[in-house]
Protein backbone atom coordinates (compact mmCIF):
# COMPACT_ATOMS: atom_id res chain seq x y z
CA UNK A 1 0.00 0.00 0.00
CA UNK A 2 1.36 3.43 -0.94
CA UNK A 3 0.58 6.89 0.36
CA UNK A 4 1.47 10.31 -1.02
CA UNK A 5 1.81 13.56 0.94
CA UNK A 6 2.50 17.21 0.14
CA UNK A 7 6.28 16.73 0.18
CA UNK A 8 5.91 14.30 -2.70
CA UNK A 9 7.38 11.24 -1.03
CA UNK A 10 5.74 7.83 -1.14
CA UNK A 11 6.02 4.89 1.24
CA UNK A 12 5.50 1.21 0.47
CA UNK A 13 5.88 -1.77 2.79
CA UNK A 14 6.57 -5.12 1.16
CA UNK A 15 5.16 -8.38 2.47
CA UNK A 16 8.56 -9.38 3.87
CA UNK A 17 8.70 -6.20 5.99
CA UNK A 18 11.09 -4.03 3.97
CA UNK A 19 9.86 -0.45 3.86
CA UNK A 20 10.59 1.75 0.86
CA UNK A 21 10.41 5.54 0.87
CA UNK A 22 11.25 7.81 -2.04
CA UNK A 23 10.78 11.30 -3.40
CA UNK A 24 10.63 11.88 -7.13
CA UNK A 25 12.51 15.03 -8.17
CA UNK A 26 12.32 14.94 -11.99
CA UNK A 27 14.52 17.99 -12.63
CA UNK A 28 17.55 16.18 -11.12
CA UNK A 29 19.75 13.84 -13.19
CA UNK A 30 20.91 11.85 -10.17
CA UNK A 31 19.58 9.52 -7.48
CA UNK A 32 20.63 9.16 -3.87
CA UNK A 33 19.90 5.60 -2.72
CA UNK A 34 20.34 4.22 0.80
CA UNK A 35 19.78 0.98 2.68
CA UNK A 36 19.09 1.67 6.36
CA UNK A 37 19.33 -1.04 9.01
CA UNK A 38 18.22 -1.05 12.65
CA UNK A 39 21.69 -1.89 13.88
CA UNK A 40 23.86 0.38 15.98
CA UNK A 41 26.24 0.41 18.90
CA UNK A 42 23.45 0.62 21.47
CA UNK A 43 22.28 -2.88 20.53
CA UNK A 44 25.66 -4.51 21.13
CA UNK A 45 26.92 -6.58 24.03
CA UNK A 46 29.61 -4.65 25.89
CA UNK A 47 32.24 -7.35 25.34
CA UNK A 48 31.51 -7.24 21.57
CA UNK A 49 31.24 -3.44 21.36
CA UNK A 50 32.08 -2.20 17.86
CA UNK A 51 30.69 -5.21 15.99
CA UNK A 52 28.17 -3.13 14.01
CA UNK A 53 30.86 -0.78 12.77
CA UNK A 54 33.10 -3.77 12.00
CA UNK A 55 30.33 -5.26 9.84
CA UNK A 56 29.98 -1.91 8.06
CA UNK A 57 33.62 -2.32 7.03
CA UNK A 58 33.42 -6.03 6.27
CA UNK A 59 30.52 -5.94 3.81
CA UNK A 60 32.65 -3.94 1.37
CA UNK A 61 35.46 -6.52 1.57
CA UNK A 62 33.59 -8.93 -0.67
CA UNK A 63 30.33 -10.76 -1.30
CA UNK A 64 29.53 -14.27 -2.43
CA UNK A 65 29.50 -12.86 -6.00
CA UNK A 66 32.19 -10.16 -5.97
CA UNK A 67 35.60 -9.40 -4.52
CA UNK A 68 36.27 -6.09 -2.82
CA UNK A 69 38.12 -4.92 -5.93
CA UNK A 70 35.18 -5.85 -8.17
CA UNK A 71 32.82 -3.91 -5.89
CA UNK A 72 34.99 -0.79 -6.14
CA UNK A 73 35.51 -1.16 -9.90
CA UNK A 74 31.78 -1.61 -10.61
CA UNK A 75 30.77 1.43 -8.54
CA UNK A 76 33.53 3.54 -10.11
CA UNK A 77 32.63 2.34 -13.62
CA UNK A 78 29.23 4.07 -13.38
CA UNK A 79 30.59 7.16 -11.60
CA UNK A 80 28.83 6.31 -8.34
CA UNK A 81 29.81 7.76 -4.99
CA UNK A 82 29.36 5.02 -2.38
CA UNK A 83 29.92 4.88 1.35
CA UNK A 84 28.44 3.80 4.70
CA UNK A 85 28.27 4.87 8.33
CA UNK A 86 27.32 3.42 11.69
CA UNK A 87 25.54 5.41 14.39
CA UNK A 88 24.24 4.69 17.86
CA UNK A 89 20.87 3.36 16.62
CA UNK A 90 21.29 2.58 12.93
CA UNK A 91 23.61 1.79 10.03
CA UNK A 92 23.32 3.24 6.53
CA UNK A 93 24.85 2.06 3.25
CA UNK A 94 24.38 4.45 0.36
CA UNK A 95 25.41 5.51 -3.12
CA UNK A 96 24.72 8.52 -5.32
CA UNK A 97 24.68 7.98 -9.08
CA UNK A 98 23.38 9.15 -12.45
CA UNK A 99 19.69 8.28 -12.88
CA UNK A 100 20.38 5.83 -15.74
CA UNK A 101 22.18 3.44 -13.35
CA UNK A 102 19.39 2.59 -10.88
CA UNK A 103 19.30 -1.12 -11.75
CA UNK A 104 23.06 -1.55 -11.59
CA UNK A 105 23.74 0.45 -8.43
CA UNK A 106 20.81 -0.92 -6.44
CA UNK A 107 21.72 -4.52 -7.31
CA UNK A 108 25.33 -3.85 -6.35
CA UNK A 109 24.46 -2.21 -3.01
CA UNK A 110 22.01 -4.97 -2.07
CA UNK A 111 24.67 -7.55 -2.87
CA UNK A 112 27.13 -5.71 -0.61
CA UNK A 113 24.71 -5.32 2.32
CA UNK A 114 22.83 -8.60 2.26
CA UNK A 115 25.23 -11.05 0.61
CA UNK A 116 28.64 -10.59 2.31
CA UNK A 117 31.27 -13.33 2.36
CA UNK A 118 32.76 -12.50 5.81
CA UNK A 119 36.08 -14.27 5.33
CA UNK A 120 38.48 -14.77 8.24
CA UNK A 121 41.36 -13.00 6.47
CA UNK A 122 39.15 -9.96 5.87
CA UNK A 123 38.05 -9.95 9.50
CA UNK A 124 41.67 -9.89 10.62
CA UNK A 125 42.47 -7.06 8.22
CA UNK A 126 39.49 -4.89 9.14
CA UNK A 127 40.18 -5.27 12.85
CA UNK A 128 43.63 -3.82 12.21
CA UNK A 129 42.16 -0.97 10.19
CA UNK A 130 39.64 -0.10 12.92
CA UNK A 131 42.35 -0.20 15.56
CA UNK A 132 44.13 2.43 13.45
CA UNK A 133 40.86 4.37 13.29
CA UNK A 134 40.63 4.27 17.11
CA UNK A 135 44.18 5.63 17.30
CA UNK A 136 43.21 8.47 14.96
CA UNK A 137 40.29 9.40 17.23
CA UNK A 138 42.56 9.26 20.27
CA UNK A 139 44.91 11.64 18.45
CA UNK A 140 41.99 14.02 17.76
CA UNK A 141 40.95 15.46 21.15
CA UNK A 142 37.84 17.18 19.78
CA UNK A 143 36.50 13.72 18.86
CA UNK A 144 38.01 11.68 21.69
CA UNK A 145 36.42 13.86 24.38
CA UNK A 146 32.93 12.77 23.29
CA UNK A 147 33.58 9.13 24.15
CA UNK A 148 34.45 10.18 27.69
CA UNK A 149 31.54 12.62 27.86
CA UNK A 150 28.98 10.00 26.80
CA UNK A 151 30.40 7.55 29.35
CA UNK A 152 30.13 10.23 32.03
CA UNK A 153 26.63 11.44 31.22
CA UNK A 154 25.02 8.11 30.26
CA UNK A 155 26.91 5.95 32.79
CA UNK A 156 26.21 2.39 31.64
CA UNK A 157 23.22 3.19 29.41
CA UNK A 158 23.46 1.35 26.04
CA UNK A 159 24.01 4.69 24.28
CA UNK A 160 27.24 5.16 26.23
CA UNK A 161 28.95 2.47 24.14
CA UNK A 162 31.47 3.71 21.59
CA UNK A 163 30.57 3.24 17.94
CA UNK A 164 34.11 2.08 17.11
CA UNK A 165 34.38 -0.20 20.13
CA UNK A 166 37.56 -0.61 22.16
CA UNK A 167 40.85 -2.42 21.60
CA UNK A 168 39.71 -5.15 23.98
CA UNK A 169 36.19 -5.58 22.57
CA UNK A 170 37.50 -5.77 18.98
CA UNK A 171 39.91 -8.51 20.02
CA UNK A 172 36.95 -10.45 21.45
CA UNK A 173 34.98 -10.48 18.19
CA UNK A 174 35.24 -13.76 16.30
CA UNK A 175 33.81 -14.74 12.91
CA UNK A 176 30.95 -16.62 14.57
CA UNK A 177 29.97 -13.45 16.48
CA UNK A 178 29.89 -11.52 13.21
CA UNK A 179 27.61 -14.05 11.52
CA UNK A 180 25.32 -14.33 14.56
CA UNK A 181 24.90 -10.55 14.81
CA UNK A 182 24.45 -10.14 11.05
CA UNK A 183 21.82 -12.89 10.82
CA UNK A 184 19.88 -11.32 13.68
CA UNK A 185 20.03 -7.67 12.64
CA UNK A 186 20.36 -7.59 8.85
CA UNK A 187 16.91 -8.96 8.09
CA UNK A 188 14.10 -7.54 5.94
CA UNK A 189 11.98 -6.23 8.82
CA UNK A 190 14.92 -4.14 10.03
CA UNK A 191 15.51 -2.50 6.65
CA UNK A 192 14.32 0.75 5.11
CA UNK A 193 15.23 1.61 1.52
CA UNK A 194 15.32 5.36 0.97
CA UNK A 195 15.80 7.25 -2.28
CA UNK A 196 15.53 10.78 -3.61
CA UNK A 197 16.09 12.21 -7.06
CA UNK A 198 14.95 11.29 -10.54
CA UNK A 199 13.36 7.99 -9.60
CA UNK A 200 9.68 7.07 -9.73
CA UNK A 201 8.44 5.23 -6.67
CA UNK A 202 6.85 2.36 -8.58
CA UNK A 203 10.12 1.79 -10.45
CA UNK A 204 12.07 1.79 -7.19
CA UNK A 205 9.68 -0.73 -5.62
CA UNK A 206 10.07 -3.07 -8.61
CA UNK A 207 13.86 -2.77 -8.48
CA UNK A 208 13.91 -3.58 -4.76
CA UNK A 209 11.63 -6.59 -5.25
CA UNK A 210 13.85 -7.89 -8.07
CA UNK A 211 17.06 -7.42 -6.10
CA UNK A 212 15.92 -9.14 -2.91
CA UNK A 213 14.12 -12.01 -4.62
CA UNK A 214 17.12 -14.35 -4.44
CA UNK A 215 18.14 -13.58 -0.86
CA UNK A 216 17.38 -16.13 1.81
CA UNK A 217 17.51 -14.89 5.39
CA UNK A 218 19.75 -17.11 7.49
CA UNK A 219 18.19 -15.76 10.67
CA UNK A 220 14.66 -15.09 11.82
CA UNK A 221 12.99 -12.17 10.06
CA UNK A 222 12.13 -10.41 13.30
CA UNK A 223 12.03 -6.65 13.73
CA UNK A 224 14.60 -5.36 16.22
CA UNK A 225 13.09 -3.67 19.24
CA UNK A 226 15.13 -0.89 20.79
CA UNK A 227 14.82 -1.47 24.51
CA UNK A 228 13.96 1.93 25.95
CA UNK A 229 15.78 2.84 29.12
CA UNK A 230 15.73 6.10 31.03
CA UNK A 231 19.29 7.05 31.96
CA UNK A 232 20.17 8.11 35.46
CA UNK A 233 20.34 11.90 35.83
CA UNK A 234 23.86 12.73 36.91
CA UNK A 235 25.95 15.63 38.19
CA UNK A 236 29.61 14.75 37.82
CA UNK A 237 33.00 15.83 36.57
CA UNK A 238 35.79 13.86 34.95
CA UNK A 239 39.22 15.11 33.94
CA UNK A 240 41.19 12.86 31.65
CA UNK A 241 44.85 13.77 31.85
CA UNK A 242 46.55 13.78 28.47
CA UNK A 243 49.67 15.54 27.22
CA UNK A 244 48.06 17.87 24.70
CA UNK A 245 48.30 21.64 24.44
CA UNK A 246 44.58 22.41 24.69
CA UNK A 247 41.91 21.64 27.24
CA UNK A 248 38.95 20.06 25.43
CA UNK A 249 35.79 20.69 27.43
CA UNK A 250 32.38 19.04 27.15
CA UNK A 251 29.71 20.54 29.38
CA UNK A 252 26.10 19.34 29.55
CA UNK A 253 23.91 16.42 30.44
CA UNK A 254 20.80 14.45 29.66
CA UNK A 255 18.50 16.00 27.07
CA UNK A 256 15.20 14.84 25.57
CA UNK A 257 14.18 11.92 23.37
CA UNK A 258 13.24 12.30 19.69
CA UNK A 259 9.49 12.20 20.35
CA UNK A 260 9.52 14.75 23.19
CA UNK A 261 7.66 18.06 22.89
CA UNK A 262 10.80 19.64 24.39
CA UNK A 263 12.80 18.84 21.27
CA UNK A 264 12.24 22.11 19.42
CA UNK A 265 12.49 24.55 22.36
CA UNK A 266 15.68 22.76 23.41
CA UNK A 267 17.07 23.06 19.87
CA UNK A 268 16.39 26.80 19.89
CA UNK A 269 17.95 27.12 23.35
CA UNK A 270 21.18 25.36 22.37
CA UNK A 271 21.37 27.52 19.25
CA UNK A 272 21.06 30.63 21.42
CA UNK A 273 23.78 29.37 23.72
CA UNK A 274 26.31 28.27 21.11
CA UNK A 275 24.76 27.14 17.84
CA UNK A 276 25.89 29.97 15.58
CA UNK A 277 28.46 32.76 15.18
CA UNK A 278 26.06 35.23 16.79
CA UNK A 279 25.32 32.94 19.76
CA UNK A 280 26.15 34.04 23.27
CA UNK A 281 29.12 31.77 23.90
CA UNK A 282 30.71 32.30 20.48
CA UNK A 283 30.52 36.05 20.89
CA UNK A 284 31.66 36.11 24.52
CA UNK A 285 34.31 33.37 24.60
CA UNK A 286 35.78 33.68 21.11
CA UNK A 287 35.00 37.12 19.73
CA UNK A 288 35.17 39.27 22.89
CA UNK A 289 37.75 37.46 25.02
CA UNK A 290 39.67 35.32 22.50
CA UNK A 291 39.70 32.35 24.89
CA UNK A 292 38.87 29.65 22.34
CA UNK A 293 38.97 29.00 18.62
CA UNK A 294 36.24 26.36 18.77
CA UNK A 295 33.10 26.83 20.87
CA UNK A 296 29.62 25.47 20.12
CA UNK A 297 26.52 23.90 21.66
CA UNK A 298 24.21 21.21 20.33
CA UNK A 299 21.72 18.58 21.41
CA UNK A 300 21.17 15.11 20.00
CA UNK A 301 18.00 13.08 20.41
CA UNK A 302 17.68 9.30 20.49
CA UNK A 303 14.74 6.92 20.88
CA UNK A 304 14.57 7.11 24.66
CA UNK A 305 16.74 10.05 25.70
CA UNK A 306 19.12 12.71 24.44
CA UNK A 307 22.39 14.47 25.19
CA UNK A 308 23.09 18.19 25.46
CA UNK A 309 26.70 19.22 24.94
CA UNK A 310 28.63 22.48 24.95
CA UNK A 311 32.13 22.05 23.57
CA UNK A 312 35.13 24.37 23.88
CA UNK A 313 38.87 23.98 23.29
CA UNK A 314 41.09 26.44 25.13
CA UNK A 315 44.41 26.86 26.89
CA UNK A 316 44.41 24.69 30.05
CA UNK A 317 45.01 27.82 32.12
CA UNK A 318 41.70 29.26 30.85
CA UNK A 319 39.57 26.14 31.39
CA UNK A 320 37.99 27.32 34.62
CA UNK A 321 37.26 30.77 33.17
CA UNK A 322 35.56 29.25 30.13
CA UNK A 323 33.39 27.01 32.33
CA UNK A 324 32.48 30.02 34.50
CA UNK A 325 31.38 31.99 31.43
CA UNK A 326 29.22 29.06 30.32
CA UNK A 327 27.73 28.91 33.84
CA UNK A 328 27.03 32.64 33.84
CA UNK A 329 25.37 32.74 30.43
CA UNK A 330 23.13 29.81 31.29
CA UNK A 331 22.28 31.38 34.65
CA UNK A 332 21.30 34.61 32.87
CA UNK A 333 18.98 32.78 30.47
CA UNK A 334 17.47 30.79 33.34
CA UNK A 335 16.75 34.01 35.22
CA UNK A 336 15.90 36.47 32.46
CA UNK A 337 15.19 34.27 29.41
CA UNK A 338 15.98 36.10 26.15
CA UNK A 339 14.59 39.01 24.15
CA UNK A 340 12.50 38.74 20.99
CA UNK A 341 15.29 39.86 18.65
CA UNK A 342 17.69 37.21 19.95
CA UNK A 343 15.00 34.53 19.85
CA UNK A 344 13.93 35.36 16.30
CA UNK A 345 17.53 35.34 15.11
CA UNK A 346 18.10 31.86 16.55
CA UNK A 347 14.88 30.52 15.03
CA UNK A 348 15.70 31.89 11.58
CA UNK A 349 19.23 30.48 11.83
CA UNK A 350 17.87 26.98 12.56
CA UNK A 351 15.23 27.19 9.85
CA UNK A 352 17.79 28.37 7.31
CA UNK A 353 20.04 25.44 8.12
CA UNK A 354 17.17 22.97 7.72
CA UNK A 355 15.97 24.35 4.39
CA UNK A 356 19.46 24.71 2.91
CA UNK A 357 20.28 21.17 4.00
CA UNK A 358 17.31 19.61 2.19
CA UNK A 359 18.31 21.29 -1.07
CA UNK A 360 20.77 18.37 -1.45
CA UNK A 361 19.15 15.11 -2.55
CA UNK A 362 21.47 13.02 -0.35
CA UNK A 363 20.28 15.00 2.68
CA UNK A 364 16.68 14.30 1.70
CA UNK A 365 17.44 10.60 1.39
CA UNK A 366 19.12 10.62 4.82
CA UNK A 367 16.17 12.42 6.43
CA UNK A 368 13.55 10.10 4.94
CA UNK A 369 15.49 6.93 5.73
CA UNK A 370 16.34 7.70 9.33
CA UNK A 371 12.90 9.12 10.16
CA UNK A 372 11.05 6.11 8.79
CA UNK A 373 13.47 3.64 10.39
CA UNK A 374 13.56 5.21 13.87
CA UNK A 375 10.27 7.13 14.15
CA UNK A 376 8.08 5.09 11.76
CA UNK A 377 6.99 8.32 10.09
CA UNK A 378 8.41 11.43 8.45
CA UNK A 379 7.49 14.81 9.90
CA UNK A 380 6.87 17.29 7.04
CA UNK A 381 9.40 20.11 6.78
CA UNK A 382 6.65 22.74 7.07
CA UNK A 383 5.55 21.21 10.36
CA UNK A 384 9.12 21.24 11.67
CA UNK A 385 9.52 24.91 10.70
CA UNK A 386 6.20 25.75 12.37
CA UNK A 387 7.29 24.02 15.58
CA UNK A 388 10.46 26.10 15.62
CA UNK A 389 8.49 29.28 14.92
CA UNK A 390 6.13 28.54 17.80
CA UNK A 391 8.91 28.53 20.44
CA UNK A 392 8.30 31.45 22.81
CA UNK A 393 10.38 33.42 25.29
CA UNK A 394 8.56 31.60 28.09
CA UNK A 395 9.43 28.24 26.50
CA UNK A 396 13.12 29.18 26.62
CA UNK A 397 12.77 30.15 30.28
CA UNK A 398 11.08 26.86 31.19
CA UNK A 399 13.37 24.63 29.11
CA UNK A 400 16.54 26.27 30.40
CA UNK A 401 15.45 25.73 34.00
CA UNK A 402 14.40 22.16 33.29
CA UNK A 403 17.54 20.96 31.51
CA UNK A 404 20.22 23.15 33.05
CA UNK A 405 19.55 22.70 36.74
CA UNK A 406 22.63 21.95 38.89
CA UNK A 407 21.73 18.27 39.32
CA UNK A 408 22.08 17.70 35.53
CA UNK A 409 25.44 19.43 35.04
CA UNK A 410 28.34 17.27 33.87
CA UNK A 411 31.80 18.33 32.75
CA UNK A 412 34.41 16.22 31.00
CA UNK A 413 37.81 17.72 30.21
CA UNK A 414 40.58 16.13 28.20
CA UNK A 415 44.00 17.67 28.74
CA UNK A 416 46.45 18.76 31.39
CA UNK A 417 44.03 20.39 33.80
CA UNK A 418 44.01 20.14 37.59
CA UNK A 419 40.59 19.09 38.91
CA UNK A 420 41.14 21.05 42.12
CA UNK A 421 40.59 24.38 40.34
CA UNK A 422 36.97 23.34 39.69
CA UNK A 423 35.93 22.60 43.26
CA UNK A 424 33.81 25.72 43.48
CA UNK A 425 32.26 25.45 40.01
CA UNK A 426 30.69 21.98 40.17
Amino acid sequence: MSSLNSENYEITELENGIRIISEHIPYFRSISFGIWVTSGSRGEAKDLNGITHLIEHLVFKGTKKRTNREIAVEFDSVGADFNAFTDKENSCFYCDFIDTHLDKCSELLFDVVLNPSFLQDNLNTEKKIILEEIKMVEDTPSEDIYNYFYELVLNGHPLSLSILGTVKSLQNIQLKNVWDYFNKRFVFKNIVVSAAGNVKHKDLVEVVKKNIDSFVMNGLNEKAVIEKKEPEIRNDMKIIKKKIKSANICYGGIGCRRSSSDRYPLTVLTNLIGGSMSSRLFQKIREDLGLAYSIFASNTQYTDTGVIDIYAACDPGNARKVVEIIDNEIADIKKNSVNEVELDRAKENIKGGIVLNIEEISSRMFRFGKSLLIDNHVLPIDEILNKIDSVSINDIYEISNKYFNPGRKNIAILGEVDKRIFKETK
